[in-house]
């Protein structure tokens, strides 16, 4: 340590008092005043983890920022000389405040919920709390707006101060997400470094003014409702068994009267067990229900579609190969039968692929073309031998 003690400048005034900020009395308190105001050429000790501003008539007038012993004199106040004509021996000079320089860490959290208006659940009120690290980036700025313009002189009071700035901008951040990316409570849990990050660019432009950087915030956890809870659980209840809300809602209460039946409750529910069927009977119900709930919910299945049968003209589903009427084939849409082999080909095909037999034959008379098995000449009429 560097000790710049020295003898006063100003006759008869010897060396006062000497100040110090206990290392026991830090803890996470950024500032601590001095008690009394110092007196010219009192002495004052800065440590390597400390800032000693000087203060006076509202207004940081000289920072200490480097380890030592300084003597309230015009050479370590250089803005003292201006106050040497009136000073005496035991003139009050003004304050010291000392700043910690390293980082500060502290919680903050809503003291009331914050209203958030959600899509599924309507307007939700939640609270939310985490932790953030600190520190002092310029003390002159600090002391002259949180001490000169706020009237702030406690370490507590600065904290209570940054709370409300983060809280401030966590409902900023909250609103803004649900805007741009339609965001619901149930969602939140997935943007919570987002949040976080986006509380630290908005928090910076409130504290920075003030000579404060806020380096960080972690450990965000947001609450919601026990009824917002409760419902989320039975969403996903439903989900996981397939079943509707009243589907749900009645395995629910038949399987409460299974247990109450089961423990053998005196309240209504054991008792409307009791006088019905007995424990068995309840247990019986219960378990019933469960499995019901268990069953995938049934869909209305849209019908089949079906073709004429050929022979008898019934109904049949659409891919049978045999009509279930009368025995007879059934043939796919726009599909004959070879006269030879029985192999299924299209219609209008002159030749069967399967066996070469030509299905075309000619009318003896127009000598018009004639599909396979015609016994009448589409085109003259005449009747085929």
């Amino acid at each position: 340590m560097v000790f710049l003690f020295r003898k006063s400048d100003i006759p008869k005034a010897d060396a006062r008092a000497t100040f110090h900020w206990e290392d026991a009395w830090k803890g996470e308190n950024v500032m601590y005043r001095i008690p009394r105001n110092i007196q010219w050429n009192d002495n004052v000790v800065v440590r390597e983890d400390e800032y000693a501003v000087f203060f006076r008539d509202g207004k940081a007038m000289h920072v200490f920022d480097r380890p030592g012993r300084f003597a309230m004199t015009t050479e370590n106040v250089p803005v003292l000389g201006r106050l040497v004509a009136a000073v005496t021996g035991i003139q009050q000079l003004g304050e010291i405040y000392y700043l910690q320089r390293r980082e500060l860490r502290s919680k903050f959290g809503t003291a009331e919920p914050l209203a958030f208006r959600d899509p599924d659940f309507g307007l939700v009120r939640i609270r939310a709390f985490g932790d953030f690290a600190y520190k002092v980036v310029d003390p002159l700025l600090f002391i002259t707006q949180f001490v000169g313009t706020e009237r702030i002189t406690s370490s507590d009071k600065v904290i209570e101060w940054m709370k409300a700035q983060l809280v401030m901008c966590l409902n900023d951040a909250l609103g803004e997400l649900k805007r741009d990316k339609n965001m619901a409570v149930v969602d939140m849990p997935a943007y919570l470094q987002e949040i976080e990050q986006i509380v630290l660019s908005k928090v910076a432009d409130s504290v920075e003014r003030y000579g404060v950087k806020i380096a960080k915030i972690a450990g965000l956890n947001i609450n919601l409702p026990k009824e917002v809870q409760e419902a989320i659980d039975k969403r996903g209840a439903m989900g996981a068994l397939g079943v509707d809300y009243i589907r749900y809602q009645t395995g629910k209460a038949i399987e409460g009267v299974g247990v109450g039946a089961a423990t053998g409750a005196g309240d209504a529910t054991g008792a409307m067990a009791g006088l019905g069927a007995g424990a068995g009977v309840g247990l019986g119900i219960g378990a019933m229900m469960g499995q019901a709930m268990q069953q995938p919910a049934q869909v209305p299945q849209p019908p089949k579609p079906t073709i004429k049968c050929p022979k008898c003209n019934a109904d049949v589903p659409e891919g049978v190969k045999f009509c279930p009427n009368c025995g007879a084939k059934m043939l796919a849409p726009g599909m004959m039968s070879c006269p030879k082999c029985n192999t299924d080909i299209k219609v209008g095909s002159k030749f069967c692929p399967s066996c070469g037999e030509k299905l075309v034959n000619n009318c003896p008379k127009c000598n018009a073309e004639l599909q396979a098995g015609a016994k009448f000449c589409p085109n003259c009429g005449s009747k085929i031998e």
